[in-house]
């Protein structure tokens, strides 16, 4: 951690809450920062020389997220994300990308697709690699560039707090990443709809790709012996 956050906030002339929050939410989603562990304004501020002001909104930021919460007594600590929460969000986040495949492919230009299969290229390189963290940062781009597409904006948000929430259960978990040529592939069944302007099949495609997510993570979590014998009944 560099305790120049403010030189880096004035060169990169963003706001320093936006660095403190990514900073906070690296440490969550790496597991550097576990569940149950508290947030202490005064230890972060001092650490990044810093006022308390931008670390309690940053905070307050994770919160909304569902990244952390606030316990009497206790103060901001880590939330600990339950498997049945992950699997309902799932649902949900699958039933949020069919609306948002279909108003993707009425509002996304030729140059803004055009960007997407540059990505979906980049995916393949990254993969060809096993440099699965460029893979999931490329991954992170994409979605989000068709999100911002949409011009949804509750879509947007809600969308990434779910995103954000499932990834904090695999960082509390044994769960593992699998099957990235699969999910490149449905990136090209996507782009394809979008092209074509098929709003509706760019909606069923959005959907059933975040419900085969949903297939990966169950078999991951059946693969690592981490998976309770009633979860049919979670789902």
């Amino acid at each position: 951690m560099t305790p120049d956050l403010r030189q880096e906030a004035n060169r990169e002339d963003r706001p320093l809450v936006d660095l403190l929050l990514e900073r906070l939410e690296h440490l969550i989603l790496e597991g550097n920062l576990k569940a149950g562990d508290r947030l202490k304004e005064k230890t972060l501020a001092a650490q990044w020389d810093v006022s308390r002001g931008p670390i309690r909104e940053a905070c307050r930021i994770l919160q909304e997220a569902g990244l952390v919460e606030v316990v009497p007594n206790r103060g901001v600590i880590v939330r600990r994300v339950k498997l049945q929460d992950v699997l309902h969000e799932y649902d949900v986040r699958a039933a949020l990308w069919r609306l948002g495949g279909r108003e993707a492919a009425r509002n996304l230009s030729h140059r803004q697709m055009d960007g997407l299969d540059r990505l979906i290229a980049k995916m393949d390189a990254a993969i060809g690699d096993n440099d699965i963290d460029a893979y999931f940062r490329l991954n992170t781009q994409f979605h989000d560039a068709i999100a911002s597409a949409t011009g949804n904006r509750p879509f947007i948000v809600l969308q990434r707090r779910l995103v954000l929430q499932s990834h904090l259960f695999r960082s509390q978990s044994l769960a593992t990443e699998s099957g990235f040529r699969e999910r490149n592939d449905d990136h090209r069944l996507m782009l394809e709809a979008f092209r074509k302007g098929d709003a509706e099949t760019a909606g069923a495609v959005s959907e059933e790709h975040v419900l085969r997510g949903k297939a990966r993570f169950i078999a991951s979590l059946e693969k690592a012996g981490a998976l309770p014998a009633n979860h049919d009944s979670l789902s």
